[in-house]
């Protein structure tokens, strides 16, 4: 895998992170896969039309969404995987879910017209020690 690629791929995350923050829909269409789906920290699978109607409706509204580690890539031919964590704060149908850090991980394709797409998003809230039971 080149750096220049690796570069590229770990730019493309960044302009699509920021993309979900603005709510910038040319943005977000233009680097989401047609068949995109993004499965949340709660279990919950949205594709993408879902996603950005949720977005544009307010129904959910990242008040921060910042990358908190380096994003390491694997690539080869037509598959990338991109791995990093993540400060989330959002709001989500009404409901504000304070700042919390998430593993994400995010798979890019590439497409007949050459372009790198996000095609799949797992998101993993990073929960602090649970302590050990009384006993």
């Amino acid at each position: 895998m080149s750096d220049s690629l690796t570069s590229h791929l770990r730019q493309l995350e960044q302009q699509r992170v920021e993309a979900l923050l603005t709510v910038d829909t040319a943005v977000f269409d233009a680097l989401h896969d047609p068949a995109y789906q993004l499965c949340n920290p709660t279990g919950t699978v949205w594709d993408k039309a879902e996603y950005l109607r949720r977005l544009t409706t307010g129904e959910l509204a990242y008040s921060r969404l910042e990358t908190t580690s380096e994003i390491d890539v694997l690539a080869s031919g037509t598959l990338a995987v991109l791995r990093y964590r993540c400060l989330i704060a959002l709001r989500v149908d009404g409901t504000d879910i304070p700042a919390h850090e998430c593993w994400h991980i995010d798979t890019y394709i590439r497409a007949g017209d050459g372009q790198w797409r996000c095609r799949y998003s797992q998101a993993t809230g990073i929960m602090d020690a649970v302590p050990a039971a009384a006993g």
